[in-house]
């Protein structure tokens, strides 16, 4: 017969009770609890089994041929597995030195600071480059013809003499002619990992200059220049104002991108999370994945938006257009206007021009606002779809739903067909454009707009997007 152990009924005891005690006493730090003692069940689990083979040694029972089985090892990985991960959660970390994180973005001993201060005369148009730096860097215009740096430098080391050789090893430079200034902090001439290095520096440059920033973590705030500015960098936000010139951003990864009152482009690409983009008089292009709240204001020129799921063309954009999880909202666009997007609902009001939109889930609102109309095409696989149009306008509808209901408010000149589990909305009122929609699953409503109707304006965001005063963030050590 096989023989059966006691453990398992033992341990379901026991967690039960952990549990039950949390019901009794809500304020018991259960999960602290688990992560400070959570060995204690693998000892007790091995102490069981230990026992029962030697109860059935000293009975004469015949004993296993291995004191845990396969399948207990393999739960045993488990729970080892759920206990380091609750223990490094609940911030237990006693495996590894205190200071040091995953990631490389922390690292043993303390932070030291120390000054940094640089200047180098110019002419009134110099190009300014700023190397591949850890840490955090403001850029102001001035009238001036001087590239001038001030700040500190904070060095992670296991005491004052490692810092203070650290901080001799990568001497601060600013370098160059009055065409050229390349400031410098010399962090790759750290050999190994015994230390960390970040930066925060404030730049004041001549208002003629263009910047050049290159980073690997941190941020750049760049105010007052006429020239153009590029940003590349791993890792960073990045808040312009008040450019000159063209702005060029490539990030792998950033929590903001803010633009405002650029005078020439504005080309974004990489990966991130907000972007808001406002007052600009040049072509924007955006490209890439980007998960947060994603804003357009009074863009002069054409916006081309590629991300993961959704592409955009808007030939100018005097009012605005927010995307964020799920929502797509937009006010006073001039087109051709084209949306493609995956699984959004989509509102759209006070537009001229041609207007294409494609969903594959999510409703669709329009709402053109003046006449005469402009072409519509709108279409969703899976959402109603709702057309409110003035009551004076002139068009040729043609409006369906493959499984849902129709309604019309133009009366007579629109007539209705049923066909199936669907409808059709078909008519003409000549002098107009073609007006087409049509949606897989779901109702299809052309309404007459009222002046009472409240504009269909983006929105209120939900995460907030920093304002362009906002104090740069905390690189952490």
């Amino acid at each position: 017969m096989r023989r059966t152990s006691v453990v398992a009924p033992l341990l379901l005891i026991a967690i039960g009770a952990l549990f039950l005690a949390r019901n009794l006493y809500p304020n018991l730090p259960l999960l602290d609890y688990l992560a400070r003692y959570w060995p204690f069940l693998l000892i007790v689990w091995g102490t069981l089994r230990l026992a029962e083979v030697l109860v059935w040694s000293a009975t004469d029972q015949p004993l296993p041929r291995a004191g845990v089985s396969s399948g207990e090892w393999v739960l045993v990985v488990f729970l080892c597995i759920f206990g380091l991960s609750i223990h490094a959660v609940r911030g237990f970390n006693t495996w590894w030195p205190r200071n040091v994180t995953i990631g490389g973005l922390d690292m043993f001993g303390e932070s030291y600071d120390f000054p940094l201060a640089g200047q180098k005369q110019t002419g009134k148009t110099p190009h300014v480059t700023i190397e591949a730096f850890r840490g955090n860097a403001r850029i102001t215009g001035a009238d001036t013809d001087t590239v001038k740096v001030t700040g500190h430098r904070s060095i992670r080391s296991m005491d004052q003499h490692g810092a203070d050789a650290a901080n001799q090893s990568m001497a601060f430079e600013v370098t160059g002619d009055n065409n050229s200034v390349t400031i410098q902090n010399n962090q790759d001439r750290l050999s190994g990992n015994s230390v960390r290095v970040s930066a925060d520096m404030e730049i004041t440059v001549p208002k003629g200059a263009s910047i050049e920033a290159h980073g690997r973590y941190g941020d750049f705030d760049i105010s007052a220049v006429d020239g153009s500015v590029e940003v590349v960098s791993d890792n960073a936000g990045v808040r312009l104002q008040d450019i000159g010139g063209d702005a060029r951003v490539d990030l792998n990864r950033s929590d903001i991108v803010r633009a405002v009152n650029v005078k020439g482009l504005v080309d974004v690409k990489g990966h991130g999370s907000d972007i808001d983009l406002q007052n600009i008089a040049g072509p924007v292009t955006v490209s890439g994945t980007y998960s947060g709240v994603i804003q357009f204001r009074n863009l002069q020129k054409p916006l081309r938006f590629t991300g993961q799921s959704t592409e955009i063309n808007i030939e100018k954009l005097p009012g605005n257009v927010r995307m964020a999880l799920g929502d797509f909202s937009a006010q006073n666009l001039v087109g051709p206007v084209h949306l493609s997007t995956h699984a959004r609902d989509v509102e759209i009001s006070d537009f001229t021009n041609a207007l294409e939109v494609s969903v594959d889930r999510g409703d669709i609102e329009l709402r053109p606002g003046t006449v005469p109309l402009a072409r519509i095409d709108a279409q969703t696989r899976s959402g109603d779809i709702t057309l409110s149009l003035p009551p004076q306008a002139k068009f040729d509808l043609t409006a369906s739903t493959s499984r849902g209901d129709a309604t019309n408010d133009f009366g007579s000149p629109i007539r209705e067909d049923n066909q199936g589990r669907g409808a059709e909305l078909r008519g003409m009122i000549p002098g107009g454009p073609v007006v087409s929609a049509h949606t897989d699953h779901g109702q299809m409503v052309v309404r007459k707009a009222s002046p009472e109707d409240k504009p269909l304006a983006p929105k209120d965001s939900d995460a907030e997007i920093p304002a362009p005063d906002k104090p740069l963030k905390k690189v952490e050590q």
